[in-house]
């Protein structure tokens, strides 16, 4: 669902719709449950998709990540 969103926004649809992703999403033979659609787009209402990005990668950022050299 994130990733047909993402390509609409790409495509030049600032806003895509319920039914601009399930289009993308049946192009590849997927389906989105309406709810958890519904739920998404209302989460990004209003929201620029670059600004969400770089909040996602700020929190990512303060997650440790580091690993134990085995061996």
């Amino acid at each position: 669902m994130v990733a047909s969103y993402l390509l609409a926004v790409l495509g030049g649809n600032a806003s895509p719709s319920a039914a601009d992703l399930k289009k993308i999403l049946s192009a590849v033979g997927a389906e989105a449950d309406q709810a958890n659609l519904d739920k998404f787009l209302s989460e990004m209402d209003g929201k620029d998709v670059n600004e969400v990005l770089e909040a996602g990668q700020a929190k990512l950022a303060s997650v440790p990540s580091g690993g134990g050299g085995g061996g």
